[in-house]
């Protein structure tokens, strides 16, 4: 598999023997159109771009403090001569890195904003707000299709530090202050006294511009970089929050009430978070004191945590309402036939049952010489609950009764690691994911193996998600998969911003923005959220409580 971190500047050269700073900016893209035809800037941009999202968000004061010289001065002259970049291996510093960006966008032969221009931009600060958006859209659009390209991804990706700012302290208006002297200047090339002179006399103006281009970058442009596109479906990555943690997250849930929808995420640790499902703010964050936290799950405004300990309760604002002691690594809420909820939770060589009624265990299952690791309510006529074990076992229950109905016996040598249920067009099937990195198909009619899924990149599958028309798998590769649920092809990956196992994900409808969104939490301590379009995915019903 390509490391996705690494780079190679002007692979093929330029026609100026491969220099890239001081080129003109059209050039510098046409000359790595041979080998690279789809990225429409230049190549270490758009590769410094994801190594920063990866590993420079939560830095305090990125793009504002200064990189080591030396180091900056030698990618400099390395990236010029088109040599081969390893960012990870040579454990690049994002901060020098970062430096390198602003230098490259300085020493272009005009600004990126084009100096022509610079009057019109300066002009626009003299109209009201819904004016300025306006007018900056008709300027961004009279651009070079270069620049209004590199621009796009430029704001882009500096929105994605900005959503970080209670970490790194770069608000838009912070970016704004550090970019604007790099993207906009009067005259050409910023050299002379004079030039340098007008440049500090209006660049409180300058930065008024570049932080209202990050603010409304979505009105400004159509701003989304789809990670996937397929069909009808589109995903594309909206934000990567670092969000503190100090351990690896190990669950992510949506708990909501009739006003309103939080996220929840918990780490291994005992950190649980809650961020608004709106505006990606960090609403709570506390020590729950239970010890190592497994996984959680939600029913509407509770969640239910499991941990090394016990399984807990909490109410939306956060107060634990009761725990239960003991040892439990797997959960899922599941609806009875009268109407009551329960959540089923696994450990070992047995499944405890609770009801969401009376918060009291209602049924214990044992399951000898077993560890429970996965279970999922299987939706429709079924009425069944379907339990993933070690060395491949599967166990199928009575949702009502409890009554084990069926054992059946994968290919899998090692656990079972993840169950889902998936119904579009069809009479649905089961998606059991293995240890053993495949994805196991399963009719639930006759239980027969429908197809086995695998992937050269594919490690162990940590949960599966029925979204639409597909599946999307969480894997230890640190990628999100999205598989046809009909032909079982790969659609495509997110695989450029987590840097560690993906441990699951929630599928979220921003009533805000009107639109479904991806939340998925990761072992390298971030949550990401992503952009799913889909004409399949119409917006819910409103709640019933």
């Amino acid at each position: 598999m390509t490391n996705r971190a690494s780079i190679y500047a002007g692979h093929g050269g330029l026609a100026t023997v491969g220099k890239i700073f001081g080129a003109p900016l059209l050039d510098v893209i046409m000359s790595q159109k041979k080998s690279n035809p789809d990225i429409n800037i230049p190549l270490f941009l758009h590769n410094g771009f994801k190594y920063i999202i990866q590993h420079g968000l939560g830095i305090e004061g990125i793009f504002r403090i200064a990189g080591t010289k030396e180091k900056v001065k030698q990618l400099q002259i390395q990236i010029d001569k088109g040599e081969f970049i390893d960012f990870d291996k040579e454990r690049v510093d994002p901060v020098d890195l970062a430096d390198l960006m602003k230098i490259y966008f300085r020493e272009l032969p005009d600004c990126l904003l084009q100096s022509d221009q610079y009057d019109h931009f300066i002009s626009l600060l003299t109209l009201d707000r819904l004016g300025q958006i306006q007018k900056l859209r008709e300027l961004v659009s009279g651009l070079k299709p270069e620049n209004k390209e590199v621009l796009k991804q430029l704001v882009w990706f500096l929105g994605k530090i900005a959503v970080n700012a209670s970490y790194n302290k770069m608000t838009e208006e912070n970016l704004g202050l550090v970019w604007g002297p790099n993207l906009l200047w009067k005259g050409g090339k910023a050299v002379s006294t004079t030039d340098m002179m007008e440049l500090m006399a209006g660049a409180g103006k300058i930065k008024l511009i570049v932080t209202l281009l990050i603010e409304e970058q979505d009105h400004v442009f159509s701003n989304l970089n789809p990670s996937v596109t397929k069909g009808d479906m589109k995903v594309s990555f909206l934000y990567k929050m670092v969000g503190g943690f100090n351990k690896t997250c190990q669950g992510i849930s949506i708990v909501e009430d009739a006003e309103s929808k939080s996220i929840w995420t918990a780490n291994s640790a005992g950190i649980i978070k809650i961020f608004n499902s709106e505006n990606y703010t960090t609403e709570k964050e506390w020590d729950s004191n239970l010890g190592r936290i497994h996984t959680m799950t939600s029913i509407k405004d509770h969640a239910w945590i499991a941990t090394s300990q016990s399984v807990s309760l909490w109410n939306k604002s956060g107060t634990l309402v009761k725990e239960f002691p003991g040892l439990h690594a797997s959960l899922t809420p599941v609806k009875s036939e009268n109407g009551e909820y329960r959540i089923w939770a696994g450990t070992d060589q047995k499944i405890t049952i609770f009801s969401c009624d009376t918060l009291e265990v209602v049924q214990t299952i044992s399951i000898p010489n077993q560890f429970i690791v996965s279970i999922a309510e299987i939706h429709g006529e079924s009425n069944q609950v379907w339990v993933g074990g070690v060395n491949g076992c599967i166990y199928i229950f009575d949702k009502n009764t409890g009554e084990e109905i069926r054992k059946l016996e994968t290919p899998a040598k090692r656990n079972i690691t993840c169950l889902t249920y998936h119904r579009y067009n069809d009479n649905g099937k089961v998606w059991a994911g293995s240890e053993d990195r495949l994805i196991f198909v399963i009719d639930p009619t006759d239980f027969s193996i429908v197809k086995t899924i695998s992937h050269p990149d594919l490690l162990l599958i940590n949960s599966l998600k029925s979204i639409s028309n597909s599946v999307w798998s969480c894997s230890r590769d640190s990628t999100i998969r999205i598989w046809d649920s009909t032909t079982f092809q790969l659609i495509g990956s997110l695989e450029d911003y987590h840097t560690d196992a993906v441990i699951d994900a929630v599928l979220n409808y921003n009533n805000r923005n009107l639109r479904w969104e991806f939340w998925s939490a990761s072992f390298d301590k971030t949550v990401c959220v992503w952009i799913v379009n889909s004409d399949s995915l119409l917006p819910p019903p409103p709640p019933l409580y």
